[in-house]
């Protein structure tokens, strides 16, 4: 049993509330070992799990009378007697914080009854305080099945969202924990982590709201009002720089240069309309004067207005047509537009002005392989290999997986089998080498090569959907079907917009004979497919 059961038990006594009973085992665990200070939810997550794989006081319990959690979270006796087992000795595992040996017994829990969506939840956890390299991305996988399985599972949720934050994945934090609290919008500590998303966002004003929510559900909330003060005094402080950016434009309206300051303050604060507006002061000053321009367009790039930031691009080059890098941000918005004669065109032209401009080189290459002119990107990543001792590490082994991937389009498959070895041989367990090498051998026929590669890119790489969808696509040509199913639902677990894996999960589940399933797996690709349009 933890340590701090007995303290819990004494003080909330039947009440079944998983997260007051954690934000009561997080504060005897704060105050017993290190003192009343201020943590972010993450730490303090950290704090409660050191010694239990799971969260709610039920869940605890299992340890010791042996039942195990439904994917509802509810305590329940195990059907799967197996899966009890290794349930019991990943728990135990964990109680001696032994993470490796708990890995081990929750996978082999998942193998016991792949669709229970605690299973899954546990092996994530687990791998998330293994901590060794790639667990982060394994456990982001393992919670996102679990939610697949069983999408009311809200601590998945809240694990997902804040390990997204400890990679610097903000967006995606973000959007998890709004998925939570479509589930639950009473729950205070989601308040507070969303609240933490936004903050490290600078989206003050939403961490501000989050904050409050939190502290109306919970006045004893003392983290939300910690970070609530200190979000206020990040605000003041935005507002004194704005302030005293403002009375030096007062001290000389006529230098843009303090314009442009001020633009960049604004933009710092999320606040585009504001920025846009000084933006177009700017130009009023001086129309002729690029400045203006520059500010317009970081303005609409930060806004992701691509019609708008293509169009003062165009200007920009108009005003200075031997300006590469604005050449290259032309090209970057005009493929975005879907333009993509326009955008060769512009990369065409910021790679003759400056031919050491390799983002440029790597941009055109794309965008030609992606009109099927293949022997235009096929020379461009050949060239960039040749030119290797002016590229980064990570660009070298793009330059690489931008050759094979166009060997493969130009069904040259032995030229992408040699070309993706030679990237592996150089850069050991690149994803993109084992992909590109599987797409070879599956283009050939040679279906046990493509499957064992594909599986190494998923090693590699556990959170690219495509590499789960092309895997089940193939396991499904060798009749493979339960394997197969099983990497295309994680596929769509990834990227649930992903139309081709709702095609594939059709073609599965109509191989396994169940076509009412795959019926309706095709009418939700149909369906992604009319929102696209």
């Amino acid at each position: 049993m933890h340590p701090f059961l007995f303290l819990l038990q004494a003080e909330q006594g039947e009440k079944e509330d998983p997260y007051t009973l954690r934000w009561i085992c997080l504060k005897l665990m704060i105050l017993e070992e290190v003192g009343p200070t201020c943590y972010t939810t993450r730490e303090l997550q950290k704090l409660l799990y050191r010694g239990e794989p799971i969260d709610t006081m039920d869940e605890m319990q299992n340890v010791e009378d042996g039942s195990s959690a439904s994917p509802n979270g509810k305590s329940a006796q195990a059907q799967n007697p197996e899966e009890q087992a290794w349930t019991d000795k990943g728990n135990a595992a964990v109680r001696e914080e032994d993470y490796e040996a708990a890995v081990e017994a929750f996978e082999q829990a998942v193998d016991a009854n792949p669709t229970d969506a605690r299973a899954r939840y546990n092996l994530a956890l687990a791998f998330q305080y293994r901590g060794q390299e790639g667990d982060s991305e394994l456990a982001i996988a393992g919670y996102r099945r679990a939610i697949d399985l069983d999408p009311e599972l809200i601590e998945a949720y809240i694990n997902l969202g804040n390990l997204y934050g400890e990679i610097g994945m903000q967006e995606e934090s973000l959007e998890t924990f709004q998925q939570a609290m479509e589930l639950d919008n009473e729950d205070d500590e989601l308040y507070l982590s969303l609240g933490d998303t936004y903050r490290s966002q600078n989206l003050y004003q939403d961490a501000i709201q989050a904050y409050r929510q939190a502290l109306i559900l919970n006045p004893d909330n003392t983290l939300a009002a910690d970070n609530l003060r200190d979000v206020r005094e990040r605000v003041n402080d935005q507002l004194r720089r704005v302030m005293d950016q403002e009375r030096r434009i007062d001290e000389d309206p006529l230098d843009t240069t303090r314009y442009s300051e001020l633009v960049s303050l604004y933009l710092d604060m999320r606040r585009y309309d504001e920025a846009l507006s000084v933006a177009n002061q700017i130009l009023a000053l001086d129309p002729d004067d690029r400045t203006g321009y520059d500010m317009l367009a970081s303005v609409y790039e930060e806004m992701g207005e691509r019609d708008q930031a293509a169009n003062t691009y165009a200007h920009i080059v108009e005003m200075s047509p031997d300006d590469a890098e604005a050449w290259e941000h032309l090209g970057t918005w005009r493929s975005l537009q879907g333009q993509s004669a326009e955008a060769i065109r512009a990369y065409e032209r910021a790679v003759e002005l400056d031919p050491g401009r390799y983002t440029a080189h790597f941009s055109l290459a794309e965008v030609y392989l992606e009109a099927e002119r293949f022997d235009e990107a096929r020379g461009i990543y050949q060239g960039l290999i040749n030119a290797r001792d002016q590229l980064l590490p990570e660009d070298l082994a793009a330059a690489y997986a931008g050759l094979a991937d166009t060997y493969n389009a130009m069904e040259r498959y032995e030229d992408a089998i040699s070309t993706s070895q030679t990237l592996l041989s150089e850069f050991e367990d690149d994803p993109e080498g084992y992909y590109q090498l599987a797409t070879a051998y599956d283009e050939l026929g040679r279906h046990e090569e493509a499957i064992e590669n594909y599986q190494n890119a998923i090693d590699s790489d556990p959170l690219n959907a495509d590499y789960y969808n092309d895997l089940a696509d193939t396991l499904c040509e060798v009749g493979r079907y339960d394997e197969a199913l099983e990497n295309v639902q994680q596929a769509i677990a990834l990227d649930p917009s992903m139309i081709l894996a709702y095609e594939t999960l059709s073609q599965i589940l109509a191989k396994m004979g169940r076509s009412e399933d795959a019926a309706a797996a095709m009418q939700q690709a149909e369906a992604l497919r009319s929102a696209r349009e």
